[in-house]
């Protein structure tokens, strides 16, 4: 996946506690202060963009950089490349829209900013910190969320996906949440196992955390908002909102935000240069 980064200033917003090589990245959608554009608006606005990635176009390829064009075209990548590819030209196409700058070109920063590793983290754009976009990918289908409003995390599982329910629900589930599954098992626990899947991948995705920070067992997202024991560091200190997506392809996929009840628009994608700002 490449998604995985928590806001790094002390936000006024999200009440992060700063650490030193943090300070001196600007403040980002769920940073705001109350006085800000994301305050004065009603809801915060979520644009979510769906594109099939079964067929990697030489338009896309010509979107991504030097380095990731290498990787795309490593041996290694062959299964992958067509997803890998439709993934890194829609993010670049976005910052390109959205800052005015050639897709190839645009500065996109991976640092982790739990480890600070440069190759793991949520994707975010050093030059418009106010743009917060998470991506995932799934089947041949990727989905990317963006918003300047509110802080976001998304995450798509295949809707035909095979489990084995028992050990995926040890694995997944909390106590409060195996008390609220399916009893009768089969396709329907299969499918209230991948929603809760969906869900807890979103607000990782947001906050930044991976699992070795936070078990899936220790998060339950079975309610309007995600709850956790004891958080980790520089977990939110705003409720983080959760909304099942409807994307139209049978897939589990949710939507993580900072802020309540926003207003998401959905919008299918035929080739990565459709997508506008």
């Amino acid at each position: 996946m490449d998604d995985g980064r928590p806001s790094g200033a002390a936000a006024q917003g999200d009440g992060h506690a700063p650490r030193p090589e943090d300070t001196a990245r600007p403040a980002g959608p769920g940073d705001a202060a109350p006085d800000g554009p994301a305050a004065r608006r009603s809801r915060a606005v979520v644009r979510i963009w769906v594109l099939d990635a079964d067929t990697a176009h030489p338009a896309a390829e010509r979107r991504l950089s030097p380095s990731e064009l290498a990787r795309a075209r490593e041996p290694a990548m062959r299964r992958v490349r067509p997803t890998y590819v439709t993934s890194r030209a829609l993010q670049r196409t976005l910052g390109a829209r959205y800052l005015g700058t050639p897709a190839e070109h645009t500065d996109i920063s991976r640092t982790c900013f739990h480890c600070r590793d440069d190759g793991h983290g949520k994707p975010w754009f050093p030059a418009a910190p106010e743009l917060d976009f998470s991506v995932s990918h799934t089947a041949g289908l990727v989905v990317l969320a963006a918003s300047t409003d509110t802080r976001v995390g998304v995450d798509v599982e295949a809707g035909g996906r095979t489990v084995e329910t028992g050990g995926m629900t040890r694995l997944l589930a909390s106590d409060s949440e195996r008390r609220h599954l399916p009893a009768t098992g089969g396709d329907t626990l299969r499918r209230a196992l991948l929603r809760l899947w969906a869900r807890k991948e979103a607000t990782l995705k947001l906050t930044g955390h991976g699992l070795l920070h936070v078990p899936f067992r220790e998060l339950s997202v079975d309610g309007r908002t995600a709850r956790i024991g004891t958080p980790p560091v520089n977990w939110p200190t705003r409720p983080i909102h959760l909304a099942d997506l409807s994307l139209d392809h049978g897939h589990a996929a949710a939507l993580a935000t900072t802020r309540a009840r926003p207003e998401i628009t959905v919008i299918p994608l035929a080739q990565v240069a459709d997508l506008s700002w």
